[in-house]
């Protein structure tokens, strides 16, 4: 791949005139954090969704299969994360985010990893506009581009902004 390849993806996936702007329901999030903590090991998916007037609107999980999952890492099955990545082109969905779980409690469990960051340094100098989120046990949710370049908002009730760039899942029943 060529740098003006790469150029010809930043300018496709990023809108003009500012940073990549998000939108994530509350239900979506709950909906994602039970998917992600549903047992002890930790999980990941990819996101997509529409995009509705330069607005990345976060609203769709894009599952596949996993090598190996453990209390204290996932790591994707490669064909399968590269079969997904070719249906999502094919039907004209992009690769939004990639959500997955830590598996401790509190703000401090968000934090990202070696491994996260560098996975996300890889898709932004490829030029993707996808946004990380980690999820804790406990419903804090975390969401993380290393350029810090991204605005997100929330969109109904049930989550409340804990720090910049970090949430808390409110409504457990």
């Amino acid at each position: 791949m060529t740098f003006a390849t790469l150029d010809l993806i930043r300018k496709e996936n990023l809108p003009a005139g500012g940073p990549p702007r998000f939108v994530v329901s509350s239900l979506f999030l709950r909906d994602c954090y039970e998917k992600l903590t549903a047992d002890a090991n930790e999980q990941f998916f990819f996101i997509t969704g529409s995009v509705v007037e330069g607005v990345h609107v976060l609203d769709q999980c894009a599952e596949f299969a996993h090598h190996r999952r453990s209390r204290l890492g996932v790591v994707a099955d490669i064909p399968s994360t590269h079969n997904l990545l070719i249906k999502l082109e094919q039907f004209g969905h992009q690769f939004l985010a990639h959500f997955h779980s830590h598996p401790g409690r509190g703000l401090e469990a968000t934090m990202p990893s070696g491994i996260d960051e560098s996975f996300q340094h890889r898709l932004e100098r490829g030029g993707h506009v996808a946004l990380m989120g980690i999820f804790s046990r406990d419903g804090y949710v975390r969401f993380v581009r290393r350029d810090q370049n991204f605005e997100l908002e929330p969109y109904g009730k049930g989550v409340i902004r804990h720090a910049p760039t970090v949430y808390r899942l409110t409504s457990f029943d």
